[in-house]
């Protein structure tokens, strides 16, 4: 039987950068729960986007944001892994030195940007993602409890830029990629699947207990968590390979088609 499912967000339940999700999903979570099957989301974005996201059903759901940086339910927060301050401070630096990169620090309850960034850009943040910005005179004065540094460049068929960082940092700090327009830094240690291996942990659930849905690099660790795991069917292609089964793609509401099989079969762990 299924007794957990967990769900990447953007590019795998609604379109990157987006607010509106299918209503649907808001029934087939409570009829999850009245099953016993506990729901969780995992985003690279930030708390309150996703409690915004999910405003219908957010106490009956836990929270992964910051790509595994916070792990909470809606009013409270379970645990967090900061980055180390001087990790921070250093990659700023040379990240402010990429072309066209917007910068971003998220912290466990709020999410930083400095004064001057491009003004569409904010509202994108704001207006799409519903994300909660504080624009501050420098970045490097945020607090010591920053969980993600997130480096945005807007797609134009060419690598991220602060993909060239992401070897370098090795060992110190983790860089993933989040999306076309995203590489998100952040300490070793965080991950969605870590998160997700912590959640079970406290809940008594195994990984053969365990159904996941991805896209992307980040969903990786998250997929490992799980015998029952999907990539839909758009997808990056190493997160289908590593996925055990495909979904259909998220604009067909792949991740809702199985979910709604699932709860037809009362939480039976069986394939399509």
């Amino acid at each position: 039987m299924i007794r957990l499912v967990a769900t990447d967000v953007d590019g795998t339940l609604v379109p990157d950068g987006t607010s509106q999700i299918n209503p649907e999903y808001y029934s087939v979570i409570e009829e999850l729960r009245r099953l016993g099957i506990q729901f969780a989301v995992a985003s690279g974005r930030q708390e309150d986007s996703l409690h915004r996201l999910f405003a219908p059903v957010k106490a009956r759901v836990f929270f992964i944001s910051s790509n595994g940086g916070v792990l909470s339910t809606y009013n409270r927060i379970l645990f967090s892994t900061p980055m180390r301050q001087a990790d921070l401070l250093e990659l700023l630096d040379q990240c402010r030195q990429l072309p066209a990169c917007e910068l971003l620090v998220a912290a466990s309850n709020a999410t930083y940007c400095e004064q001057g960034a491009d003004p569409e850009f904010l509202r994108w943040l704001r207006e799409e993602y519903r994300f909660t910005i504080e624009e501050v005179p420098d970045l490097r004065q945020v607090s010591g409890d920053a969980v993600k540094l997130s480096v945005y460049h807007k797609p134009d068929g060419k690598p991220h830029p602060a993909t060239v960082l992401v070897e370098p940092w090795k060992g110190r700090l983790t860089g993933v990629v989040s999306g076309p327009e995203w590489v998100d830094f952040a300490d070793p240690a965080v991950q969605k699947g870590t998160a997700i291996r912590i959640l079970q942990e406290s809940l008594e659930i195994s990984p053969e207990e365990t159904m996941v849905f991805g896209d992307q690099l980040n969903d990786l660790s998250m997929l490992r968590q799980a015998v029952y795991s999907y990539a839909v069917g758009s997808a990056r292609e190493e997160v289908k390979a590593a996925a055990a089964r495909i979904a259909p793609p998220m604009r067909e509401d792949g991740v809702l088609q199985v979910l709604k099989k699932l709860a037809e079969a009362k939480g039976a762990a069986v394939w399509e």
